[in-house]
């Protein structure tokens, strides 16, 4: 991503007065969107491309954890945050295991750590995007490899036993960095 652009966040809450706290803190740093509720947000998410999409738990509609359920199915590179005024164990370990939490914040937030946490996401955003570039180009170099290897001749061979190491490398490094 570009370094002048900012990144899309979208913040989901049933209070118009959390949103409007959220904007006011926010909208310097970031490409803001608000949604009241989580059927809103899934609307502005079919529109636009959403870097971060951060929610509150308790909603009359869907909680919070129901609506990353949806977004890591629909929109999985889009990074979730699920903030609350309640300490609902249950609500973080159920957002750890169906919506792919990237963090779990508590109302009232420090206005910096909260700056802070949604730069990580939208820099954990770029990496996902970068990595599946990654990947891209190696399914490209594979297929350059699979027409190399098929040829007869010494030197494709010997081409197509390096493009297939330089292929066993950039994949162990990819296996290790997703493992972190």
């Amino acid at each position: 991503m570009a370094e002048d652009r900012k990144h899309a966040v979208l913040l989901v809450d049933d209070e118009p007065d959390i949103l409007y706290s959220l904007n006011g803190l926010l909208r310097r740093e970031f490409d803001l969107h608000t949604a009241q509720s989580a059927r809103e947000a899934l609307q502005i998410l079919a529109e636009r491309a959403i870097h971060v999409v951060m929610t509150d738990q308790r909603m009359p509609d869907m909680t919070g954890v129901e609506l990353l359920g949806e977004v890591k199915f629909k929109y999985p590179d889009a990074i979730r945050i699920v903030f609350t005024g309640y300490a609902d164990m249950k609500a973080v370990i159920d957002c750890l295991n169906d919506g792919g939490l990237y963090r779990y914040i508590t109302k009232p937030w420090d206005p910096d750590e909260l700056i802070s946490m949604l730069h990580g996401a939208c820099e954990r955003h770029d990496q996902s995007i970068n990595r599946r570039r990654l990947l891209t180009d190696l399914e490209l170099l594979l297929a350059e490899f699979c027409a190399v290897s098929n040829s007869r001749s010494a030197e494709d061979q010997s081409r197509s036993r390096e493009l297939l190491e330089r292929l066993r490398g950039v994949m162990a490094l990819e296996e290790a960095r997703q493992a972190r």
